[in-house]
């Protein structure tokens, strides 16, 4: 004979208990696997074992993680992006006197200019490079560039 079940907190999220309004469709223990749909109660995991559900739960925890994982990293690339973007134009002035001098004096301080911001794209491809090896949430938070 099935358990019994409630759901004290909305249609959700059941109960088991031998005090429940509504019997369990297969032996379980694991009240989430049910919820209550038109006043029947409907497992979600269409009569796999616990042990089965436990091991799709499991799984699909491992799942959700890389996908954060993954959505952390982007927008950690994206704040490298935008940071080096940054000190790029930072180099802007640098670059309009550059040409003036090197005009004026025919030197070529214009390449350095330019040397100075190939350095930053160097070092965030790094910065990125090294983003998509981080494998876990505090790698990501600690990471500084």
């Amino acid at each position: 004979m099935a358990g019994k079940i409630s759901f004290p907190h909305g249609n959700d999220w059941g109960v088991i208990g031998p005090e429940g309004d509504h019997d369990l469709p297969v032996e379980s223990t694991l009240g989430h696997r049910f919820q209550l749909v038109d006043g029947e109660v409907v497992d979600r995991y269409d009569g796999a074992t616990d042990d089965e559900v436990r091991e799709i739960d499991a799984a699909r925890v491992v799942e959700r993680q890389a996908e954060e994982l993954q959505a952390a990293r982007t927008a950690l690339v994206r704040r490298v992006k935008a940071e080096a973007a940054q000190r790029i134009a930072n180099l802007d002035w640098k670059v309009e006197r550059a040409r003036e001098r090197d005009v004026l004096n025919g030197s070529k301080t214009l390449q350095e200019v330019y040397a100075e911001r190939e350095v930053i794209r160097l070092a965030s491809n790094q910065a990125e490079a090294a983003i998509a090896k981080l494998a876990s949430q505090e790698e990501i938070q600690s990471f500084s560039w």
